[in-house]
Formats: C-alpha cells, sequence, structure tokens
C-alpha cells in the first residue's frame, strides 16, 4: 500500500487513515481551518481519457443533497489517483455497531430500513445505483440516525464503464451481491436485493450464503435462500416472505422500488403470531428475591388501567429524557430540539424552557431536594451544567464540569446531594463534588460508550451500564471495581436499584430486562416480554413493579417478584425513550420519539 499520510489532496492534507476496502482507502483529512473531511481515495488509476469523464461522473454525485447521504464536498485527480472529499461521520458504522452474528429485533431492523430506503430512493430517483449496501457503508450521525456512505464504486463504475470480470473482485462485497451484478450487469433493483441480504443477516445473525468468493456467487445465483422461520423461530413468516421477495433471482420479481421494500417490512412486522411473545419468566430459586418487597398486587393493580391524563406535545423533535421533580409536582422533560421544558405535572402547562448552547439533545438530573438541575452542556455536549429549576439560571453555590472529552449521555445525583456521577462516550464515569467541580474519582473500566449510570440507595457504589454490553458495580469514592455483569447480548441502555438496595434492574438492546443481585451479580430472571430492545427501567417507588419502555414503542408495567405482565401501555406512535415514576407511584410518564411525554395512571 502506498503511504499516503502526510500528502495532500486538493486542499486537505491527509491525516490519519481511517479504513481500507478493495476499491479504496480512506483518509482523516483536514483543510487549513482545521476542518474535519473524510478523503477516499481510490485504488484506480485513471488515464487521461478516463480523467474527464470521472470529473463528469463525479459532479453528478457531489449534487446528492439528503439528511441521509454522505456529502460528496469536493472530488479531484491527484497524479492519476482519483479522490473524494467527504463528509466526516464520526460515530462509526452499522458494522461497528452491531458486529457479526449480532441478531436485532425486527423494530430496529424495520427503523434502519425506513432511514436507508429514504437515502437509496433519492439516489434511483436519480437514475443512480450505490452498488455495494452493507452494513459497513451505514454511518451514524451524532443522534444515531443512519447515513448512506460511499458511492466510490459507482462513480469509478460510470466513469469507466467498469464491469466485474471475475468474481474475485468482490471480495468483500460478495456476500450482499445480486446475482445479475455478480453476471457484471447491475440494476436498481441490485441495491434491494442487497439491502434483502443485510435485513436477513440482522435478523438471523447469519448471511444467507457463506463459502469461499465462488461458492458464494454461485449460490446467489442458483440457491434459495435458507428459511428465516427455521433458524429464528420468532421471525413471523410474514417477514420472511418479504425478505425472500427481495431476494428473488430475477430483479422484475422484486419490489417496485426500495420504498415499497420498506413499506412492506414495517406491515409485516406488525402482524405478530400467537407465540410470538415470548413466555413469561420465572424467578430462579437460587436468587435471593425474599429481599424485595413481598407486598400481594390487589385486583385493581392487576387490572390492565391505560388511562392517559395528559400528554404533553411542547417539544419539537423527540423526546430523549425525563424525570419527575422529588415532590411529583412537575416534570422536566430533554428534547432533540436542544432545550428542556420543566411542566406541571397534573395540568401539562409548560412553566421553564431551558435552552443549552449543546447541539445535541440534553441529558438531564434532578437534584434531591429538587431545587437543581444537571445537565450536559458545551457545543458537543462534553460539559455538566447545574442550573435552578426555578429560573433557568446557574444554581447559586453549584459547580459546572468539564472534565469529560465526548458527549456526556447519563447523570446521577448522588442519595445526599452533593456528589455527581456523570457517564460520557469517553467510555468513562466520573464522580465529582457539585459545591467545587472537583473529580473524586474517574471509572474506566468500560471498552465503549457508557449509556446509563446510577447510584445504590446508600450512596456507597455506583453501577453503570454502556454499549460493551456490560454492567460494572463499583465503589463510588475510590472508583474500585467489585464486579461485572456480563449476561446481556447487546448494549446496555438503563439501569434501575430497588429500593432496598439489593436488585439490578438493566435493560438491553437484547429485548431483555434482567433483574440481578447487586451484590453478587446472580441473576434472578430475564424479563423477556416486550418486542424489541428496552430502552428504559424505572423501579415503583414500593419496589413492587417495574415499568419498562421498548423499540415496540410501549411501555409494559410488570411484577417485580414474578416477572409477570401487568398491563402494556400502547398510548405512543414510536420508540419509547424514557420512564419514569412518579413520587407516590400512582402514575407514570413516558417519553417517545413521538415527540410527546404522556402522563398516564396505574
Amino acid at each position: 500500500m502506498v503511504e499516503r499520510i502526510g500528502q495532500r489532496f486538493g486542499d486537505y492534507l491527509l491525516v490519519r487513515l481511517l479504513g481500507q476496502g478493495n476499491f479504496a482507502n480512506v483518509y482523516l483529512g483536514e483543510d487549513a481551518s482545521r476542518q474535519q473531511v473524510a478523503i477516499k481515495v481510490l485504488h484506480t488509476e485513471l488515464s487521461r481519457e478516463d480523467v474527464e469523464q470521472f470529473l463528469a461522473q463525479a459532479e453528478t454525485i457531489s449534487q446528492l443533497d439528503h439528511p441521509r447521504i454522505v456529502r460528496v464536498l469536493s472530488y479531484g485527480v491527484e497524479g492519476e489517483s482519483p479522490f473524494l472529499v467527504m463528509q466526516y461521520v464520526p460515530h462509526g458504522t452499522l458494522r461497528q455497531r452491531h458486529p457479526r452474528g449480532t441478531r436485532l429485533p425486527i423494530t430496529t431492523v424495520v427503523s434502519y430500513v425506513k432511514q436507508i430506503a429514504e437515502a437509496l430512493q433519492y439516489v434511483h430517483d436519480q437514475g443512480l445505483i450505490h452498488r455495494d449496501i452493507k452494513p459497513h457503508n451505514m454511518l451514524l450521525r451524532a443522534d444515531y440516525e443512519v447515513m448512506l456512505s460511499d458511492f466510490g464504486i459507482a462513480v469509478v463504475a460510470q466513469s469507466m464503464g467498469y464491469r466485474v470480470q471475475k468474481v474475485q473482485d468482490f471480495e468483500g462485497t460478495i456476500l450482499y451481491a445480486a446475482p445479475e451484478q455478480v453476471r457484471g450487469r447491475p440494476r436498481i433493483a441490485s441495491d434491494q436485493y442487497a439491502l434483502g441480504v443485510v435485513v436477513y443477516e440482522w435478523l438471523c445473525g447469519n448471511w444467507p450464503f457463506e463459502g469461499t468468493v465462488e461458492e458464494i456467487a454461485s449460490q446467489h445465483t442458483l440457491s434459495r435462500p435458507p428459511s428465516l422461520c427455521k433458524r429464528m423461530p420468532t421471525i413471523s413468516h410474514a417477514v420472511e416472505q418479504v425478505v425472500f421477495k427481495t431476494l428473488a433471482k430475477e430483479p422484475d420479481e422484486r419490489f417496485e422500488s426500495i420504498q415499497e421494500f420498506a413499506k412492506a417490512l414495517e406491515r409485516a412486522s406488525r402482524q405478530e403470531q400467537p407465540d410470538f411473545q415470548a413466555k413469561q419468566p420465572t424467578p430462579n430459586p437460587l436468587s435471593p428475591l425474599s429481599y424485595l418487597p413481598t407486598k400481594t398486587l390487589s385486583s385493581d393493580e392487576n387490572a390492565p388501567s391505560q388511562a392517559t391524563l395528559l400528554a404533553y406535545a411542547g417539544h419539537a423533535d423527540r423526546v430523549v429524557s425525563l424525570l419527575w421533580s422529588p415532590d411529583g409536582q412537575r416534570i422536566a422533560s430533554s428534547s432533540l430540539d436542544e432545550t428542556v421544558h420543566i411542566w406541571d405535572a397534573a395540568m401539562g402547562e409548560k412553566v421553564l424552557t431551558y435552552q443549552g448552547q449543546s447541539l445535541q439533545a440534553l441529558a438531564i438530573a434532578w437534584a434531591p431536594n429538587g431545587e437543581c438541575i444537571a445537565s450536559s452542556g458545551g457545543l458537543s455536549s462534553e460539559k455538566v451544567q447545574i442550573w435552578d429549576a426555578a429560573t433557568g439560571r446557574n444554581c447559586t453555590g453549584h459547580a459546572n464540569y468539564n472534565g469529560h472529552t465526548e458527549q456526556v449521555l447519563a447523570i446521577a445525583w448522588s442519595p445526599d446531594g452533593k456528589l455527581i456521577a456523570s457517564a460520557s462516550e469517553d467510555a468513562t464515569v466520573q464522580v465529582w463534588n457539585v459545591m467545587t467541580g472537583r473529580t473524586i474519582c474517574k471509572y474506566r473500566g468500560h471498552s465503549s460508550a457508557v449509556k446509563a449510570v446510577i447510584w445504590s440507595p446508600d450512596g456507597q457504589h455506583i453501577a453503570s451500564g454502556s454499549e460493551d454490553k456490560t454492567v460494572h458495580v463499583w465503589d463510588a469514592t475510590r472508583g474500585s471495581n467489585i464486579f461485572v455483569y456480563y449476561a446481556h447480548h447487546a448494549k446496555v441502555n438503563a439501569l434501575a436499584w430497588s429500593r432496598g438496595g439489593t436488585h439490578i434492574a438493566s435493560a438491553s438492546d437484547d429485548g431483555t430486562v434482567q433483574l440481578w443481585d447487586a451484590v453478587t451479580g446472580r441473576k434472578a430472571y430475564s424479563y423477556s416480554g416486550h418486542n424489541g430492545g428496552v430502552t428504559a427501567i424505572s423501579w415503583s417507588p414500593d419496589g413492587t413493579r417495574l415499568a419498562s419502555g421498548s423499540l415496540d414503542e410501549t411501555v409494559q408495567v410488570w411484577n417485580a417478584i414474578t416477572g409477570s405482565t401487568i398491563f402494556t401501555y400502547s398510548g405512543h406512535k414510536d420508540w419509547v425513550s424514557s420512564v419514569s415514576w412518579s413520587p407516590d407511584g400512582r402514575r407514570v410518564a413516558s417519553g417517545s420519539w413521538d415527540k410527546t411525554v404522556r402522563v398516564w395512571e396505574v
């Protein structure tokens, strides 16, 4: 490989290598103002005759302007090497987020497909073919929305009449290549086939075809994919039929458009089989669940009450988090509209709008005394700011915190209100004094972004959940690890500690909430009532029930002792992002990507 670090392509200096592929290498580049971009240097060398055609096609690609497409900012030829300068999206790919073998809930798959289909439909309407649809080319924005990248192959193919002459030329992409593309005659429908392979992989954790490059090419052309339902019995036949239609050998037998595929998949995902819901769990008899409250739920509490008391629709974008004030009179809700709203929990009337300086949704935490709120701040949300819940001004006698290097994702006050633990994308949890801003300790045990943090009721320990699929329990002041909980199979999104401090509930993208001993880590049971990743978890004040929110657009309330579902609240129209019990235990507030917060009685 030619060493290019330090070379200049156009107005940009190549700083470091970001990735390598069969057709191109991608570098981080910077211009004179230190603006960062991604520069794709294609391996193909162009003759003088090819340059003019390459530049014309690159100009066409640079005109693609869609919020779900990584923009081509400029292009050119350095020596004989063509290059494209693209928007830099630093939050990784869907392949990195969901490594090979990961099985995703159908609701997550549907969401991804809808976003990718928006981009591809736009591309197809311009008469272009992407030609390289795979998880590696699906990038994540800061708000975890998906963007489609890597039109480099399309540019080269169109500019030089490029045709694959050997099956080996597809190595790395052959797993997703349509039969007609293997034969060197790609069509717009080829992108639909490739996306169908991606969906197949997401649903069951395996590609439809495996083997050598030649064997996979032959199977794409001649063989029917193995049944999804046999590989994953929880997948409905309706979903399998939609996926198999995209994998038809003849392009004309697939859906008329990529958008039609996305709509069909969403419709099929809502056709639940009678046995689709997992069986309710039973507690492990060896686990000390006797330490949990043993109150017997009355018939009234078992009734499936779902009465919505009010729906707060004051936010202009998706609701990310919410909390009740300690006195139960107000609710604070944070949104992707970059504001925190404080509003009356009984009437839904807004009391205060806090406009932070961040370009991200704000993580929030209400002080135990109800006077102050801590929220993430700074342009990248890498800071923590403490402000007065009544006025929105800086809270007197409290310090802001600047110890993190990346976005703060979760904040928790200690029970006595003297310390804060803040969790970040920088893979640390930092404990600091709210009066002085002095760092008490930094916990560095996680290997990836920390999504959730919570204090034990006695304030001695902290539990933190991460995208590395683990929960760590550790000493709150020394930062020494007590143990690591490894039972989840996907990132951990939320945590709740039981009132007595004996158990922790952890919610994960693997579709479960797991209840386990906070001292030994021994699992009591897994709650698997949701049909999708679980995003939020909250313990009732009396310790007898849990409420969990999910990508399946529901909140489920269930018995903390037995794990049996009490009722399901289905008032939202999009993912449920946050759940919180009122201090009196009579109401639950749930926030959603449908831009609303709903308060309902339980």
